[in-house]
């Protein structure tokens, strides 16, 4: 047996080659959109041909390369019947088994992260009859499970009656691989491994450790983080309700660009906090391009269906944005600014700022009494870990549903772990006409190595 995991850093996607060197045919688990081809020459160079692609489950954070690739492979989509899809595909139900050579790969139908969720169980023949290993897919992560909220209560209650009758049954010794690991919107707390066993998870998953299904079902739907806005479209297009379409950004003279922000268009700015800060196109969004979930950041921050402006320090920036936007199903990259903030400068147009102030100058202001609204933007898990007394908590992608709750009249300084997400936070609340913003570089993680107190949830009640 040929067995590969490839993993993309970016979003935490983890997809998989199955494969049989004697048979010389192999199947493609979970594809990624931005990944077709590497699957093609992963599958060459070990003397294969693609000859099943099969999904553990609809996903909700990225756009699935299921289509490209069965369009260049001619290999058939294998998914669950619940899935609902609406392109060509054949289905699978519980109990099923694929043949590859010497490989046996055995469908179980796991609802609760999503109704048609699956997991294969995978044995090599060469080396015995019993299970080698599982692919999890959404339903159990390295340290956590499926986050259920696309299906609420009884869709917790199904991965409680899933993982008891399909995964813990399994021998302590069968190794996990899951469809995502840390850095992915689908769990919460997942480890940065790529796999681990079904032993390991029995004895160190929080999620496994409840006797009773109630138990589990209040732990896992307890403190969920909001449904990313994108999850929606995502899964429209990933069964193939809303078309899929490539962008072509073009570029953009400085005029242009600025009278197509008139019209409504949004400039997503790719330069870091610090370059952003400096000088900015009034109205940009503001996502450094290597920031961790970049394109996720960018879904979830700017309206569906609006067309978008890069604006970018260099060609490679803005190649590498239009392929990970396209994963995430943000296609509508029309074009980008030529030459950068020079022209748009030069030409005359409304540029703004944001100042970067360090942790010590907050604390200066802090103990000087100086009327200023500290806001933390991190993920609640983060801010109970630890936060500045007296914060306000406005997680990242509640941010702008809730800019009401944001003090207008007051200079605001924001912070997250280490000064990305805040820029992203002010450029968007920017454009909700709120002014006063200061972006606290470094974040926590300097608030704290700078040995500056902080507080936990349950001894102050001022921001939660």
């Amino acid at each position: 047996m040929i067995f590969q995991q490839v993993l993309n850093e970016e979003s935490g996607c983890l997809s998989y080659l199955i494969g049989c060197s004697e048979a010389g045919r192999a199947l493609i688990v979970d594809p990624g959109r931005d990944r077709v081809h590497e699957y093609l020459r992963l599958a060459a160079k070990k003397g294969l041909t693609i000859s099943h692609i099969v999904e553990t489950h609809t996903h909700a954070d990225h756009i699935s390369g299921n289509r490209d690739l069965a369009e260049l492979t001619r290999a058939p989509i294998l998914v669950h019947r619940a899935a609902g899809v609406a392109f060509e595909h054949s289905e699978v139900s519980d109990g099923d088994e694929l043949r590859i050579g010497s490989v046996r790969v055995q469908i179980a139908h796991t609802p609760g992260h999503t109704a048609d969720s699956i997991c294969l169980l995978v044995t090599d023949l060469s080396r015995g009859d019993i299970p080698w290993f599982v692919l999890t897919g959404d339903m159990l992560f390295v340290g956590s499970v499926g986050r259920p909220d696309l299906g609420g209560a009884q869709a917790a209650q199904d991965a409680w009656e899933s993982l008891h009758r399909v995964l813990l049954p399994l021998d302590d010794s069968v190794e996990v691989y899951p469809a995502h690991g840390a850095g992915s919107a689908c769990g919460r707390a997942m480890s940065a491994k790529s796999g681990s066993t079904i032993g390991f998870e029995r004895r160190f998953n929080p999620a496994l450790q409840f006797k009773e299904r109630g138990a589990f079902v209040d732990f896992i739907m307890r403190d969920l983080p909001p449904k990313p806005p994108s999850f929606e479209k995502i899964v429209g297009k990933n069964r193939g309700l809303v078309p899929l379409m490539a962008a072509k950004p073009r570029p953009y003279a400085a005029r242009e660009a600025w009278e197509a922000v008139q019209r409504g268009e949004i400039v997503v700015d790719l330069r870091d906090p610090a370059t952003y800060g400096e000088m900015h196109v009034a109205g940009a969004i503001n996502v450094w391009i290597e920031s961790p979930q970049f394109a996720e950041r960018v879904a979830g921050m700017v309206p569906a269906g609006v067309p978008l402006l890069l604006l970018a320090q260099g060609p490679s920036d803005l190649e590498r944005a239009v392929q990970a936007l396209a994963r995430v199903g943000v296609d509508e990259v029309v074009g980008f600014l030529q030459w950068g903030m020079i022209e748009w400068r030069s030409e005359g147009f409304t540029v703004e700022s944001v100042p970067q102030i360090t942790v010590h100058e907050l604390t200066e202001w802090l103990e000087e009494g100086r009327d200023v609204a500290v806001i933390d933007v991190r993920e609640h898990s983060e801010w109970l870990e630890g936060h500045i007394k007296g914060a306000q908590h406005l997680p990242m992608l509640e941010a702008q549903g809730r800019s009401a709750e944001v003090p207008a009249d007051r200079p605001k300084a924001v912070l997250c772990a280490g000064g990305l997400r805040s820029s992203t936070v002010i450029s968007a609340l920017k454009r909700h006409g709120i002014q006063g913003w200061y972006n606290v570089s470094g974040g926590m993680t300097a608030w704290q190595r700078s040995g500056y107190p902080v507080v936990r949830a349950s001894s102050d009640k001022s921001g939660a």
